[in-house]
């Protein structure tokens, strides 16, 4: 077996579990689309091909991430993971992001509660960003960093 022959099946396997979590953040787009257009839960059950409890269970999940209405930082990571994007593209987008920093709650800042920032979705990547990728956008990002602890 050759090498780059190697090479294409590691990025298939690699790419099973983000194209999984991308297929389920789509479907909760679209339920949420079709919601917001009229469509009762029945009728997308239908449409879907699935139960719909399954309808109910997704919109839970969209009412508990409010974040998945719009492109996060790993999104960013996962279409690259899968080849939607390719290593420029992913690198541009990230080191141009408006990013968020966690933080103790504002309501109770001696609570022992962190909120999470979008700079956790890099913080958090794991194998979806090399160390060099992390290195870099950590560089770039230093100055939003400082600025969120003031």
């Amino acid at each position: 077996m050759s090498v780059a022959f190697e090479k294409d099946i590691e990025r298939q396997l690699r790419a099973i579990s983000p194209r999984a979590e991308l297929a389920q953040l789509e479907k909760i787009r679209a339920v949420l689309a079709a919601v917001e257009a009229g469509w009762s839960q029945r009728q997308i059950a239908v449409r879907v091909g699935v139960e719909q409890p399954e309808i109910s269970r997704l919109l839970k999940k969209a009412r508990l991430r409010p974040d998945v209405r719009e492109r996060t930082p790993r999104e960013v990571l996962l279409r690259y993971a899968v080849g939607e994007l390719d290593h420029e593209q992913m690198m541009d987008e990230l080191e141009h992001w408006d990013y968020t920093f966690g933080s103790p709650s504002e309501d109770n800042p001696n609570a022992d509660v962190y909120v999470r920032g979008s700079w956790d979705q890099i913080e958090r990547a794991g194998d979806l960003l090399s160390d060099d990728d992390y290195q870099r956008l950590f560089e770039v990002t230093a100055e939003q960093r400082a600025a969120s602890r003031r």
